[in-house]
């Protein structure tokens, strides 16, 4: 759910208290004024489809590999039981590129949160503890709109280095369904500190 703040009228004591969550991390005189949350649900992309293509090969070849083993481990059990086992976690891996990381992306974007203050975007996720990200709005970073199902607003980027060498990963408020007022109110972060 999104929550705008500030936006020329008096928060809710419900905004007010999501608002206060983000307290601990807010400078002094800093206000928050919009938070909300990425929408959780699956978002097919090119870079996930081809993760997907490799997985099924990878997946293909240790279900054949584990298959293999069993065949060749004997009736009569013993060590050679044991060995089918060693494939069992290049299986899990296999399923993760096939399917997993689809569910791993919306599991991560539920449990994760946005704020935008006037000085800054923050980003919180909670996976395998909890991480908090700041990126300080200048008047020199481009903001972008990236339009799809739900659009995104894009502040930043982080190169990667994959198999087939690097690429750039996006860094913003993904998938929200408010992605024009947000970017209106970052230009307008920028455009003020054009005046100082």
């Amino acid at each position: 759910m999104t929550r705008l703040v500030g936006m020329g009228r008096q928060p809710t004591p419900t905004e007010t208290k999501i608002a206060g969550g983000w307290q601990p991390y807010l400078d002094d005189g800093e206000k928050v004024i919009w938070q909300g949350a990425p929408d959780a649900g699956l978002h097919f992309h090119a870079r996930g489809i081809m993760q997907s293509l490799f997985g099924v090969v990878f997946f293909g070849f240790s279900i054949f590999w584990v298959t293999m083993a069993l065949k060749g481990s004997g009736p009569d059990g013993g060590l050679g039981a044991v060995f089918p086992l060693f494939g069992v976690p290049f299986v899990l891996v296999g399923f993760y590129l096939v399917i997993g990381h689809w569910f791993f992306d919306s599991y991560k974007r539920s449990r994760t949160r946005y704020a935008l203050t006037d000085k800054r975007a923050l980003i919180a996720v909670r996976v395998f503890g909890k991480r908090m990200k700041s990126y300080p709005i200048t008047r020199s970073k481009p903001i972008t709109v990236k339009e799809g199902h739900m659009d995104s607003v894009i502040f930043d980027s982080v190169e990667k280095r994959g198999k087939n060498g690097s690429y750039t990963v996006d860094i913003g408020f993904q998938y929200i369904p408010d992605a024009m007022d947000v970017y209106k109110m970052m230009r307008d972060i920028q455009s003020k500190l054009g005046r100082l």
